[in-house]
C-alpha cells in the first residue's frame, strides 16, 4: 500500500498477490471457466486469454491496442456475463455498466464518457440488444496516448485509454466490420439442466473474490513465465491487434496447452458483421427452440418464424408477406453465394431447389421453389 514512484500509481488497498506454481497456476486459471460450454476450441482461448490480458497491458507488457471482449451467447441465462465479471474480479474490481439508450441525452456514447470519468477499469455493455454501431467507442479502442471524455455540466476531459478494458455481451452481437476487427469474440452456448460448482464461499464469483490474491498470482506465474522466457510471440496474423494476438497465442498454446487463440475467430468476426449471416443464426436458434430443425422451409415460411420470434429482416421497412419472401430470398442468396450449404455457429444450412409446375393450368408452365434445412452440428 502506498504510492509506487515507478509507476506513479498510488495503491490503496488490497494484498500481496501470492507465488504459486506454475503448473499450479494454469490449473487454477483453467478451472474458472471449466463449466462453460465453448462454441469451439478457440473460444476457450480467448476466454482463457481474457484473463491475463489485463495484467500484461497495464504492466507495460504489450504496448499495442488489445480488443473488446465481446461475449455471445445461443441463449439467455447462459453465463456470459458472469464469464466477464470473473475477469473482472481477478484484479478486485467491479464491471461499471454502460446503460443502453438511443440517441439525445443519455446515450450509449455519453454514458461511456460517464463511465470513463469515474475511473473504473472494466466497462461493460451489458446484454446489449441491437446493432452496436458507435465511431465514438470505434475511436476509443484504437486511440493513442489521451481520448477526450465528458459528462454533462462538466468540461472535457483527457483519459489514458489503456487504463480501461471494454466488455460487451449479447445473445445476437451485430457490429461494424471495424468493431468487429477491434474485438475478440468469445462465444458460450447455454447448458440446459447443468448444476454449477458450489464453494464453501458460495458461488464461483465469490469463490474467487474471496480469494482474490491467489487468482491473481495466478496471472502473475503465467507472465511471469513468459516474461523469462524472452517473451516469445507467435507468427499469428489474422488479428488487426498483432502484438496481442501473437502474445496471447504463445501463451495460450505454449503455456495452457490450448487451441490456437483466432481458432474460429474470423467466421465470427464475419457473421457479426454481415447482418444477412446474423439473420441467419437467429432462425437457426429459432428454429432450434420451436423443435423445427430438420423441416424443409421455403421463404415465406421462414418470414413467419422470424415474426412469430420477433427477429428483424434485414432490409424490409414494411410487414407485408410478399415482399418479405423476395427479400429473405435475396438474403439466402447472398449467404449461400454459389455454394448449397453454409455452417455457422454450430448450425448446417442446406439449401435445394426444385421445378414445380404452376397450381394456375391456365397459366400453365412451372417454376423454381427454393427450400432449406437448418441441421445442428
Amino acid at each position: 500500500m502506498g504510492y509506487d514512484e515507478d509507476t506513479g500509481v498510488f495503491v490503496t488497498a488490497g494484498k500481496e498477490p501470492a507465488v504459486v506454481p506454475l503448473t499450479e497456476a494454469v490449473a487454477a486459471l483453467t478451472k474458472l471457466i471449466v463449466e462453460f460450454d465453448f462454441q469451439c476450441p478457440g473460444d476457450r482461448s480467448r476466454a482463457i486469454a481474457s484473463f491475463i490480458t489485463p495484467a500484461l497491458k497495464i504492466g507495460g507488457l504489450i504496448q499495442g491496442k488489445v480488443p473488446a471482449d465481446v461475449a455471445e451467447a445461443d441463449q439467455s441465462q447462459s453465463g456470459k456475463t458472469y464469464r466477464q465479471k470473473l475477469v473482472a474480479a481477478v484484479y478486485n474490481e467491479n464491471v461499471s455498466i454502460v446503460s443502453q439508450k438511443t440517441g439525445g441525452v443519455g446515450s450509449v456514447d455519453e454514458s461511456l464518457s460517464a463511465r470513463l470519468v469515474e475511473g473504473r477499469p472494466f466497462i461493460q455493455f451489458d446484454n446489449f440488444r441491437g446493432r452496436m454501431d458507435s465511431a465514438h467507442l470505434e475511436a476509443f479502442l484504437t486511440a493513442e496516448g489521451s481520448f477526450p471524455a465528458r459528462v454533462p455540466h462538466r468540461s472535457e476531459i483527457q483519459i489514458d485509454p489503456d487504463r480501461f478494458f471494454i466488455l460487451l455481451s449479447s445473445n445476437g452481437v451485430e457490429t461494424t466490420r471495424d468493431m468487429a476487427n477491434r474485438s475478440s469474440i468469445i462465444r458460450i452456448r447455454k447448458r440446459e439442466g447443468f448444476t454449477y460448482s458450489n464453494f464453501t464461499e458460495g458461488d464461483l464469483l465469490s469463490h474467487l473474490r474471496a480469494n482474490q490474491c491467489y487468482y491473481l498470482g495466478c496471472v502473475f506465474s503465467v507472465i511471469k513465465e513468459w516474461y523469462y522466457g524472452g517473451r516469445p510471440r507467435s507468427g499469428e496474423l489474422r488479428h488487426d491487434f498483432r502484438e496481442w494476438c501473437q502474445t496471447l497465442d504463445w501463451i495460450v498454446q505454449n503455456l495452457f496447452q490450448a487451441a490456437p487463440l483466432v481458432e474460429g475467430h474470423e467466421g465470427a468476426q464475419e457473421r457479426v458483421s454481415n447482418p444477412s449471416l446474423t439473420f441467419v443464426r437467429k432462425l437457426c436458434l429459432a428454429l432450434e427452440a420451436e423443435d423445427s430443425l430438420e423441416t424443409p422451409l421455403i421463404a415465406s415460411q421462414l418470414y413467419d418464424i422470424a415474426e412469430n420470434a420477433g427477429i428483424e429482416v434485414p432490409g424490409l421497412r414494411v410487414a407485408d408477406e410478399d415482399r418479405a419472401r423476395k427479400v429473405i430470398g435475396s438474403i439466402m442468396a447472398k449467404v449461400f453465394g454459389k455454394g448449397d450449404a453454409v455452417e455457422l455457429d454450430g448450425f448446417r444450412v442446406v439449401r435445394d431447389e426444385s421445378i414445380r409446375d404452376r397450381e394456375d393450368t391456365a397459366a400453365g408452365g412451372s417454376y423454381r421453389l427454393k427450400s432449406y434445412v437448418f441441421t445442428k452440428l
